[in-house]
């Protein structure tokens, strides 16, 4: 291999072998106009799809009519494979997040990603309000869940970096949002929001935060406790984004 680590296909690039096959065979085509008025555009096929909706960020009516075709559509399997190519994006995002820079657990984290976002597809019903949210937080969810058991062993104060693993707008929720709903279900308290939001909201260090009173060490140490206490409320259902699975 002359050095070099030998590639293997993740599911996430599996997933995206199968979109292309099934958008390149053509018998996958969404009428939108049918399926919303307002949506600018008629026949489209699944590249077009996902263009539309990674583009300009359509107005919710135009990615939750989407989703509930795509969702209806779901006997077929090249349809099944047009939804998760359309999450692609997102899966994509979702997976980088929750393994960091540990290459060692991405093939398997790949894998309960897109397993997560299937078993939501096929368990929500296509009229469920905000459905895209729902599927992409079941994704991370069942990623998170993984990455918490199988993470390296990290040094102190250097947790499974759950907030950075939350999908972002518009697929899901903004750490923001999520900080304030830890806030009210009382999974935080207000120090601990705003030690999450100085190191995952603004990108500072605990060795930054590092004062005479409270040292770099002790920053690290509240900055896992809190961490560890927000996975643990994402796990168990007692925090999702407004719609999400609970």
């Amino acid at each position: 291999m002359n050095g070099q680590y030998e590639w293997e296909p993740t599911a996430l690039d599996l997933a995206g072998v199968a979109f292309d096959e099934a958008a390149d065979s053509g018998r996958y085509l969404l009428d939108l106009v049918q399926v919303q008025p307002d949506i600018p555009a008629g026949r489209m096929g699944l590249r077009e799809v996902r263009a539309l909706l990674a583009g300009s960020t359509p107005r919710g009516a135009w990615r939750a009519a989407v989703w509930r075709e795509l969702s209806h559509r779901q006997g077929d399997e090249g349809w099944v494979s047009g939804a998760v190519g359309v999450a692609l994006p997102a899966l994509r995002l979702v997976a980088a997040g929750l393994a960091g820079d540990d290459p060692a657990i991405r093939a398997d984290l790949d894998g309960e990603v897109v397993t997560g976002f299937l078993a939501a597809l096929r368990r929500l019903a296509p009229e469920a309000p905000l459905l895209e949210v729902r599927l992409l937080w079941a994704a991370y969810r069942t990623g998170l869940a993984y990455a918490a058991v199988h993470g390296p062993l990290l040094p102190v104060g250097t947790c499974v970096p759950t907030s950075a693993g939350v999908p972002p707008r518009p697929w899901g929720t903004g750490l923001r949002p999520l900080l304030a709903a830890a806030t009210r279900g009382g999974v935080l308290v207000a120090g601990e929001v705003e030690l999450l939001w100085a190191v995952r909201g603004e990108g500072r260090s605990p060795a930054e935060l590092s004062t005479e009173q409270v040292p770099g060490e002790e920053w690290a140490l509240r900055l896992c406790a809190a961490e560890l206490a927000l996975m643990n409320a994402v796990l168990s259902g007692r925090l999702a984004p407004a719609g999400g699975d609970r």
